[in-house]
C-alpha cells in the first residue's frame, strides 16, 4: 500500500513539474535568422544599361530545405538546430540576395524573380543549383553551386561550377549566418564578372 502511495505521489509531481513548464516555466526561445546582401557598388563593374536580369530558378538540396539551420558535423553526419532557424525558405533567401547583390554589382533594378509571367524582351537569366550551403566544424562555410547564364533567347552563354569557402569571424549562428552572406556575395560577383564579359 505504501508503494503505490509513493509512486502515486511521484507521478503527481511529474505532472506538476510539466505543468509548470509548459504554463509558467522557462522555456528556450527560438531565433530567426536572415542572409542580407553584402555587395557594394564599388565592388562591382561599370553599370549595364538598360540591362534587365532573371534571376532563377534557384534550387537547393532537400536536406536544407527545412526551416531549422543544418550544420556538417562530418562527411556523413549533419546537425539540424532546434531553436536557429530561417526567417524564410532558404531557397527563397538565397535568391532574393542573389538579386539584391547583382542588382548593386550590374548597377541596374530592372531585375525579376523566378517564376515570372513573362520574361522581359533581352532578359538575361540566372540558373542556380546549389550542391551545398552549409557551416563546416564551427569555423567555416561551404558554398557549393553549378549555375548556367541564359541568353534571351534561352540559349545557355556561360556554364560554371562554383565551390566557395568563407572563414567564420566567431562562434555561434550569428557569425555563421554572416560568413553564409559573405559566400553569397563571393558568387555573386563571379556572375556579375561573367555578365560583364557577355558584353
Amino acid at each position: 500500500m505504501r508503494t503505490r502511495t509513493r509512486r502515486g505521489g511521484l507521478a503527481l509531481v511529474a505532472v506538476a513539474m510539466c505543468l509548470g513548464g509548459c504554463l509558467g516555466g522557462t522555456s528556450v526561445p527560438t531565433r530567426f535568422y536572415t542572409l542580407v546582401p553584402v555587395a557594394t557598388a564599388s565592388s562591382g563593374g561599370p553599370a549595364r544599361a538598360g540591362l534587365t536580369l532573371g534571376i532563377g530558378p534557384v534550387t537547393i538540396p532537400g536536406y536544407l530545405d527545412r526551416p531549422q539551420i543544418v550544420t556538417r558535423l562530418g562527411p556523413e553526419e549533419l546537425s539540424v538546430a532546434d531553436f536557429d532557424r530561417w526567417s524564410e525558405p532558404l531557397r527563397e533567401g538565397v535568391s532574393r540576395t542573389l538579386a539584391d547583390n547583382l542588382a548593386t554589382l550590374m548597377g541596374t533594378d530592372r531585375i525579376s524573380s523566378f517564376p515570372w509571367a513573362k520574361p522581359p524582351a533581352g532578359q538575361v537569366q540566372i540558373v542556380v543549383d546549389v550542391t551545398r550551403f552549409e557551416g563546416v566544424g564551427g569555423t567555416m562555410v561551404i558554398l557549393g553551386a553549378r549555375w548556367r547564364i541564359l541568353g534571351s533567347d534561352g540559349s545557355e552563354r556561360v556554364v560554371r561550377q562554383a565551390s566557395i569557402t568563407e572563414a567564420m569571424s566567431a562562434q555561434g549562428y550569428n557569425a555563421l549566418v554572416a560568413a553564409m552572406s559573405r559566400a553569397l556575395g563571393t558568387l555573386s560577383q563571379q556572375i556579375a564578372a561573367a555578365v560583364h564579359q557577355l558584353g
